[in-house]
């Protein structure tokens, strides 16, 4: 029998400590999957369900920093609205596609784009200085293409994808990485809920533990999101650098 057999009780107060934490650097930088996934995985939870409980989880986080950020003023409504509808159908596609074919090509091309995310950041002078940067990509454009993109990206494969918005907002739509950081969120979110859909049709979600570790992340995620709105680029770049990185390391480390 498993550790998750045994001590129900414990496990869930543990996930539950484990699931502030993630949602505290989910809510600031995106990432919290790299703690709360691993720690179901190492108590013993399966990992399919693992998969599917993690995305539970992770929703309810995003979904508490999305409503504080739009609470505090903090979001651009149309922006948000519509890149949160050609996500959802990206990630639809994205999603289905995933039920039928490979990833092994996004295996081998992922890490290195998320290396060149990581450079960018570390040696930018504009994230350095957090200098206004111009818009490059009317928004319109800029939401049905990567909306779509990213989202089929998400549905599809899924690792590193606010790390993606957070960088595309950035370059092509001029935002701070302040600001790029809270508007991923809620983009993310919707990929998330439409692939978390399709594991809750597949019995793929303990809810027990996905609603514990919810509880866990509506705390780390409140408290997240109100430190960036206090302190801004000044914890946003450092904490994005070291969850991108450790990201990137743990990719080349699987996948190469």
């Amino acid at each position: 029998m498993t550790v998750f057999t045994f001590l129900s009780e414990h496990l869930l107060i543990t996930l539950f400590v484990v699931a502030i934490f993630a949602g505290f650097i989910d809510a600031i930088s995106g990432g919290g999957g790299l703690i709360s996934l691993p720690a179901m995985l190492l108590l013993g939870i399966p990992p399919s369900l693992a998969l599917g409980t993690n995305r539970l989880q992770a929703s309810i986080g995003e979904a508490t920093s999305f409503a504080t950020y739009l609470r505090h003023g903090q979001l651009d409504r149309e922006l948000v609205i519509g890149g949160m509808l050609f996500t959802a159908l990206g990630a639809l596609a994205g999603t289905g596609v995933a039920l039928i074919a490979s990833h092994a090509l996004l295996d081998t091309l992922i890490p290195f784009l998320m290396l060149a995310i990581l450079l960018y950041t570390l040696f930018s002078k504009q994230l350095r200085q957090d200098l206004p940067a111009r818009k490059v990509m009317p928004t319109p454009v800029y939401l049905v293409a990567f909306g779509l993109l990213i989202g089929f990206y998400n549905g599809f494969f899924g690792p590193g994808t606010g790390a993606l918005w957070v960088f595309s907002l950035l370059i092509l739509q001029g935002m701070s990485i302040k600001h790029a950081s809270m508007t991923s969120k809620p983009l993310n979110l919707t990929g998330n809920v439409v692939s978390l859909a399709f594991f809750m049709a597949a019995g793929s979600v303990n809810y027990a533990i996905g609603l514990a570790m919810g509880a866990g992340q509506i705390l780390g995620a409140y408290l997240g999101s109100h430190l960036v709105m206090r302190n801004g680029s000044s914890i946003v770049r450092p904490l994005f650098i070291v969850v991108t990185g450790i990201m990137t390391a743990r990719m080349f480390y699987q996948n190469l």
